[in-house]
């Protein structure tokens, strides 16, 4: 990614306050999205498709069938657990469909961060993640891949290659890894006008916070359980431009006196959205 690379997160009036005033976004339960599919796509569907690809390659017929049903067995364990934690961005700062599904039917605000200032500042690589002892490999932040058939194609080559090299081991040595590797990220493809990016977390529980390394924090709260990432040090923050709603009961001044008052600066850029959604 460039130097600077906005990425836009939509929210309501009542959650921009909020995120002014604590200085951190929420990683919440990415099973808990608008898509039902979410995670679960990749051990279900995803694996399904692949399932029908492998079978009709040259791999043993024994290997292949003792392998799909070790994996099999493996995946419906992997749904019930482990869910990954995150907070998702557009890649526009004025479209519609975001709008009015984040963006409380453009009543709402399209924040602008900087997605690499949580590279430089919170140590968050550009990857996708997987659970882990070490915290840096747990946490990232990288492009959703919207399921399709080259997409599924190429996890179909990853496994054929580990089954001709690994045999039945290959389930657990390369399969089961890289499927959990993907599941924070895989989605629904009839969802890609979303355009998304994500910062992905899998929980590391037993690890107190100052030993993480990075700077996420646990915060259970009575709405709901979640984890929190700072986008402001200092001086610096990732925050860098606003964009009300076409029909937001706040104006461009009501904006500035927010970031002032919650001491963000001046230099964050505020705009006005071009979306003029009928609201009925």
């Amino acid at each position: 990614m460039s130097e600077t690379y906005l990425v836009y997160h939509y929210c309501t009036v009542e959650t921009f306050k909020s995120i002014l005033k604590s200085k951190v976004l929420w990683l919440c339960d990415l099973t808990d999205s608008n898509d039902e599919q979410e995670v679960i796509r990749t051990f279900v569907v995803l694996w399904e498709g692949v399932k029908k690809r492998l079978k009709q390659t040259d791999i043993p017929k024994d290997v292949l069938d003792n392998a799909i049903q070790l994996i099999d067995q493996q995946y419906k364990t992997e749904i019930q657990t482990g869910p990954p934690y995150g907070v998702c961005f557009c890649q526009k700062e004025d479209i519609s469909s975001q709008w009015t599904e984040y963006g409380d039917h453009t009543r709402g605000l399209s924040l602008g961060f900087d997605i690499n200032w949580f590279i430089h500042n919170d140590g968050i690589r550009q990857q996708k993640p997987h659970p882990s002892t070490v915290q840096s490999n747990a946490i990232g932040c990288d492009t959703v891949i919207y399921h399709s058939e080259e997409f599924e194609a190429q996890m179909t080559d990853v496994c054929y290659r580990a089954l001709k090299e690994q045999g039945t081991s290959a389930w657990i040595m390369c399969i089961r890894p890289t499927f959990k590797h993907y599941s924070g990220f895989v989605k629904n493809p009839t969802f890609e006008s979303e355009a998304e990016i994500r910062i992905v977390y899998y929980p590391i529980e037993e690890i107190e916070f100052a030993q993480k390394g990075v700077s996420v924090s646990d915060l259970k709260t009575h709405i709901k359980k979640h984890y929190e990432i700072p986008w402001i040090k200092e001086s610096s923050k990732a925050l860098k431009s606003v964009c009300i709603g076409h029909n937001c009961e706040l104006s461009e001044a009501d904006v500035r006196k927010l970031l002032v008052e919650n001491e963000i600066g001046t230099d964050v850029q505020i705009k006005q959205s071009e979306c003029t959604y009928r609201i009925r």
